[in-house]
């Protein structure tokens, strides 16, 4: 059967849709209008957390069955494996295999192909079952996923890392560069089908790098602390329940402090652009390592990032689960925007005709658990060129550290800039 024919504007499963690559694979293809079906164990609290427009559907690896239902009309999918485990696996292939379709995984740079199958982990298993499958496929091997990073987030709050291995050495990738390479692979698979890519960071920076650079982000120091490894290697044993992998694990990031891990230029060549560094994901993600902020130090955060036109900084301040509603967007409706995702897809939608050439920001105003800020944008309306400036002030709802609800009130209709 021919499966590497053009699906750029065919539907897309996206497995692992509310993990966190999967989740920016979704918000990727929906903001491209692209149609995108998500699986999901709990669909309804999934789906506070999509696009407007994504269809999200039951099912689970786990349960087989609930797979063809969920591949009808599909022509890729995206596929995270969910476990260590490979329960299931011949089924899952089966079905994945059963129409001609292109399917992406996200496997793990530690699979070789020069190995047996067995010597190769999870990962090798599901790459072969898909081999043999006979579905189009692309691999993509990453190394260390910068989110693992997130481990130490507690530990973060202290000012101090406890963790061994300092010196080894690690070339980390973004999730968003994760989730970029696997679109660029879902919707031009006649470029990419049959080709396993290895990903990594632009760079190759310490374990006590990643430390300082932590606390460069959150502005205030964080040192690592050199753990012995047989401290740590029990601590692992007893997280995981596997002595095996926890030993496997440990025995990696050894050889890492004389060997550190390589960098490619991978995502630079299948997305055109660099690599983000570590630096830049921690600066994204600096709110998950400070203890929950008071309403006057989110305020200064969210302020200070606007100013600074650090747009991709934002989310880190805000609830998954953040709840927008502004009646002038909606015909005067307090329709409410439940989820980053659908925020996020319902401005991407606003945005698509404007051109944005200056945001003034006046605030925050405080008060009890709530801040404001007041914006005036300077903006253009591409399609007929007109140039506008519109006023808004939104209030925020603070809780457990995040912004939970974003109300939004306009001054005026948008005005023509003289």
């Amino acid at each position: 059967m021919d499966t590497t024919s053009d699906t750029t504007n065919s539907l897309t499963l996206v497995i692992g849709a509310t993990g966190n690559v999967g989740r920016h694979v979704v918000r990727t293809l929906a903001g491209r209008g692209l149609p995108v079906r998500a699986l999901a164990r709990d669909p309804e609290r999934a789906r506070a957390a999509m696009p407007v427009g994504v269809d999200v559907v039951a099912g689970d690896l786990t349960r087989p069955e609930t797979l063809p239902p969920a591949l009808a009309g599909v022509g890729r999918v995206f596929l995270l494996w969910p476990s260590f485990a490979p329960d299931h696996l011949p089924e899952v292939a089966a079905a994945l295999a059963a129409a001609p379709r292109h399917v992406v995984y996200l496997s793990a740079q530690n699979v070789s192909d020069d190995r047996p199958v067995a010597e190769n982990g999870i990962w090798g298993a599901v790459e072969d079952a898909l081999r043999r499958s006979g579905v189009s496929w692309t691999m993509l091997r990453p190394g260390g996923f910068a989110t693992n990073a997130l481990d130490w987030a507690t530990q973060a709050h202290t000012g101090v890392i406890r963790a061994p291995y300092g010196e080894a050495g690690r070339s980390l990738v973004h999730e968003r560069d994760l989730a970029d390479a696997a679109v660029a692979a879902l919707t031009d698979p006649g470029r990419h089908a049959g080709v396993a890519h290895v990903l990594t960071g632009p760079e190759t920076i310490t374990q006590a790098e990643q430390a300082r650079l932590i606390g460069e982000a959150i502005g205030r120091p964080v040192r690592w602390d050199e753990q012995p490894p047989d401290e740590a290697l029990a601590e692992f044993t007893e997280r995981f329940g596997d002595a095996e992998f926890a030993a496997a694990g440990m025995a990696y990031w050894a050889t890492l402090v004389d060997q550190p891990e390589p960098v490619l230029d991978t995502v630079e060549q299948i997305t055109g652009r660099p690599a983000r560094r570590f630096r830049d994901w921690a600066a994204e993600h600096a709110a998950d390592f400070l203890p929950a902020a008071g309403v006057r130090s989110l305020a200064d955060q969210y302020v200070a990032l606007m100013r600074a036109g650090r747009l991709d900084a934002l989310d880190a301040l805000m609830s998954p689960d953040l709840v927008r509603v502004a009646p002038m967007e909606t015909r005067g409706e307090p329709v409410e925007r439940r989820g980053m995702a659908e925020v996020v897809g319902n401005a991407d939608r606003l945005l698509a005709d404007v051109e944005i050439h200056a945001v003034d920001v006046d605030g925050p105003f405080l008060a009890t658990g709530r801040f404001a800020v007041r914006f005036r944008f300077d903006q253009t309306h591409t399609p007929t060129g007109a140039r506008t400036s519109t006023t808004k002030l939104s209030l925020y709802t603070v809780a457990d550290g995040r912004i939970v609800r974003e109300e939004v009130f306009y001054y005026d209709a948008p005005q023509a800039v003289q």
